[in-house]
């Protein structure tokens, strides 16, 4: 049998897709803690459908399949990989859980750019799980965005000096909503990270940006916007003039006093707190550890 061309590569039916015979009067490694397989699904399945999804994988990660681009139907991969349509149709959905493609019924599966969701979600949830380490992710947060702003002064173009002026003027109207301050707020900070020139540290702020909503509505409620428009035209000027120095020490500050501004909301939320209402325990930590803007 001739090889078949997979993505870029070829595929040796040979070597990785002819289903592996289990051994005579052998079962199935059940690693310690793991559930064994269900239903009359075989441990050879289970590990046909984990190759074929890692081999699928890899390709997109390698850019064998861009995004956007519709994977080989089911027919075709079932004939390449000499598995069943069912198991195919389970590798693909190990990748659509991992959100690197979308199946749409009448269009096939094609790849989804790629956004960091899964990740996002996942660290939301463990830091919603865990309120303790919100005061250590503030540190990470200030580290990460000083530098972004030094960055953003580097390498900043027309079109986002554009936007950070236009986020500026939304804040600076006092007539405008909560949520449009609360909202402008935030795509400064993402379009300060944008500029900067480096995706990852879009992906690596955006879940924490879904997390400082709270955070953002407190002290743009009790402080107002003018405090908030006054730090971040302090950071535009820097990058404007592509100072880098300047717009960090302006970005450090900004991050210090909202941090502490939170601080003092938390202290009058429990002098105001009747003593003997008991409040659960992960809602009085919130106040004091939730992140600056």
């Amino acid at each position: 049998m001739s090889p078949v061309l997979f993505g870029r590569h070829e595929v040796d039916h040979r070597r990785v897709a002819r289903p592996r015979r289990p051994a005579a009067n052998s079962s199935p490694v059940v690693v310690p803690g793991s559930t064994p397989p269900l239903g009359g699904v075989s441990a050879n399945t289970l590990d046909r459908v984990s190759d074929i999804s890692r081999q699928l994988e890899r390709a997109i990660v390698e850019g064998e399949y861009l995004p956007g681009q519709r994977l080989p139907p089911e027919r075709l991969l079932s004939s390449q990989f000499q598995v069943s349509r069912s198991v195919i149709r389970e590798a693909l959905g190990r990748l659509a859980s991992l959100g690197l493609v979308e199946s749409r019924q009448g269009s096939g599966t094609r790849v989804t750019p790629p956004n960091g969701r899964q990740v996002a979600l996942g660290y939301e949830r463990l830091l919603r799980e865990v309120p303790e380490r919100l005061a250590d992710l503030a540190d990470v947060r200030l580290t990460l965005e000083t530098s972004i702003a030094a960055l953003a002064a580097q390498h900043r173009r027309p079109e986002h000096l554009r936007e950070l002026e236009r986020l500026q003027q939304i804040l600076h109207q006092p007539r405008k909503s909560l949520a449009a301050h609360v909202k402008a707020d935030g795509d400064f900070h993402a379009t300060l990270a944008e500029a900067a020139g480096n995706p990852f540290f879009s992906l690596v702020l955006a879940p924490i940006h879904d997390l400082l909503t709270e955070s953002r509505l407190q002290t743009l409620r009790r402080f107002g916007a003018s405090i908030a428009w006054q730090h971040h035209q302090r950071i535009l000027e820097a990058v404007r003039s592509q100072d880098a120095d300047e717009a960090a020490r302006a970005m450090e500050e900004h991050l210090t006093v909202n941090s502490r501004h939170l601080s003092e909301i938390d202290e009058e939320v429990d002098t105001d707190t009747p003593h003997s209402v008991e409040i659960p325990t992960h809602r009085r930590k919130s106040a004091s550890k939730q992140l600056p803007r």
